[in-house]
């Protein structure tokens, strides 16, 4: 009798759904759910809004509180042992193939959904986008990487082995022509921020800019060049417009914007809060360098220094004046820097010795740049850093068409086409809120100009770290010092300017690319080949 009423116990169990949650069978026959599941997706493309930002792992800025520890790659400490204390920003190999692994399965179930065919088609194409960048994000800094797009079961042989960079890039533009072929080039309304057929046209032309350049073509394959440049003229061709104000770009929606990550009250950041000056009670988290606000060129074109390490020289070409030094810059330093003197928020900011946004302050000291700099660009100015109930709605930018104006003009030099590359980097440079002097070298010299704009135009966007690195010149750039501003301000309200020494940095040849972590190369029992000089 026991057994009898065990037997019907035990399979009445076993047929029962959970109570508690959707069942896994349910999600694949709901439209709805299905939709769930790619929305939660998106959060696989990570933002810039975070504590810790690509800005920092490089020369652009200095974070105070080293919250992701990109002090590691700044200082030249990076290992396979240290490189999971990275921020996932950076050092994202478990969590991209923990998402890669959520995104298989979605291809694995969605062929047998009974889901309407035009919804599956798009979201089919919304999930082979967010897996190309995925990967893309992967090769970009570890370089090949295995190529996983089957789920592994419980039994299954999970020993995998890294394809090559170029394997990699082809299968990556395999899934963006496919998502091409199933999405509307744009998305508008309430399906802004989606995948869009243009959003995979301009992640397809940046692969292929950056497999066409030095660091993954070192032989210079010219074909290489010419597939990134028809890449990047569809994007071009599609309809994007430069933004007027060149501040504004970064604050509201915009006809420049190919794709974005929109924000809500409901799906905010902290990001004024991290990035705020310090007398007004933020953390003033990220500190641009010195050396960024160096290369802003003068109003005539010129830079104000004729080099870039200690001590400098002024160029007297520039008419640069050291005690009056963010006078006659290129319009976009303002826009994107927060100076001492910097009007904002309804007082000006001092970050002179002793001044209320200084270490020496009596508010949040501990939060006080240490550059005698913050951002700008991204702030919104209507919002305190600290006590607001509104959260900034602006959104973070992965592509936008001033990107593919200069990826256009580096392409064109490298295909030997000075005029049209010219053209390009100038079209940046007339944005109506800018209108710098145009470019009219030729040359290497040309080949500088162009890379220099993009570090000023593209600045705290993400795209440095990978810049130097795709243009080998890393080693270079690198391994300079990161420098500082000293402000005093003297009884007679005068100021003093002084440059200084913020942090030695150190930069070897294995930094081109990040270790994959020592755990997870000895568990691959020797299928995972780490990264060279590791």
């Amino acid at each position: 009798m026991l057994l009898a009423v065990w037997a019907f116990v035990s399979c009445d169990v076993l047929d029962l759904k959970p109570t508690d949650r959707i069942s896994d069978a349910d999600v694949w026959e709901d439209s709805a759910l299905i939709e769930l599941y790619v929305n939660a997706a998106y959060s696989y493309i990570p933002h810039g809004f975070n504590n810790e930002m690509f800005c920092a792992a490089c020369d652009e800025t200095y974070n105070i509180h080293n919250h992701g520890n990109l002090w590691i790659i700044q200082r030249g400490e990076l290992t396979p042992d240290n490189v999971t204390n990275l921020h996932s920003i950076i050092n994202s190999w478990d969590s991209s193939y923990s998402n890669i692994r959520a995104l298989n399965v979605f291809f694995d179930r969605i062929e047998d959904s009974p889901v309407e065919a035009s919804l599956k088609d798009r979201l089919t194409g919304e999930m082979k986008f967010i897996r190309a960048f995925v990967y893309a994000n992967l090769i970009w800094r570890y370089g090949g990487v295995p190529l996983i797009t089957n789920v592994f079961e419980l039994n299954q042989d999970f020993t995998v082995t890294r394809a090559s960079y170029d394997e990699c890039v082809d299968f990556i533009v395999k899934e963006l022509d496919e998502a091409i072929a199933l999405l509307p080039a744009k998305m508008e309304d309430d399906n802004k921020g989606r995948a869009s057929g243009d959003a995979c046209r301009a992640l397809k032309a940046r692969v292929l800019l950056y497999a066409a350049s030095a660091q993954n073509n070192p032989s210079n394959d010219r074909a290489k060049w010419e597939r990134a440049e028809a890449a990047t003229k569809e994007v071009i061709d599609a309809g994007y417009q430069l933004y007027d104000d060149y501040q504004s770009i970064f604050l509201e929606d915009n006809p420049e914007i190919i794709f974005a990550r929109y924000f809500t009250q409901a799906n905010s950041t902290d990001f004024m809060n991290w990035n705020g000056r310090s007398g007004s009670n933020g953390q003033g988290g990220q500190c641009p360098t010195q050396n960024l606000v160096n290369a802003y060129e003068m109003t005539n074109g010129e830079l104000p220094y004729l080099n870039e390490e200690l001590p400098l020289q002024v160029n007297p070409a520039s008419g640069y004046d050291e005690q009056n030094p963010y006078v006659g810059r290129d319009p976009r330093f303002e826009a994107s820097i927060l100076h001492d003197g910097s009007m904002w928020a309804d007082r000006e900011t001092e970050f002179f010795e002793g001044g209320l946004d200084s270490p020496e302050s009596s508010v949040g000291s501990w939060n006080a740049s240490l550059s005698g700099y913050l951002f700008k660009k991204f702030m919104v100015e209507s919002i305190p850093p600290y006590g607001s109930t509104v959260k900034p709605e602006n959104p973070w930018i992965h592509f936008r068409l001033a990107e593919f104006y200069l990826n256009y003009a580096e392409i064109m030099y490298e295909l030997g086409d000075e005029e049209t590359a010219r053209e390009y980097v100038n079209k940046v440079r007339a944005r109506q809120s800018v209108q710098m002097p145009p470019v009219t070298a030729s040359g290497t010299e040309l080949r500088d100009k162009i890379r220099h704009e993009r570090r000023i135009e593209l600045v705290f966007e993400g795209h440095r770290y990978f810049d130097v690195r795709r243009w080998k010149i890393a080693d270079q750039t690198e391994s300079k010092d990161l420098l500082a501003i000293d402000i005093k301000k003297l009884e007679d309200g005068s100021k003093t300017y002084e440059t200084t020494l913020l942090l030695h940095r150190t930069f070897l040849d294995q930094f081109y690319l990040l270790p994959i972590a020592r755990a997870e190369v000895d568990k691959s029992n020797g299928c995972l080949e780490q990264n060279p000089g590791y």
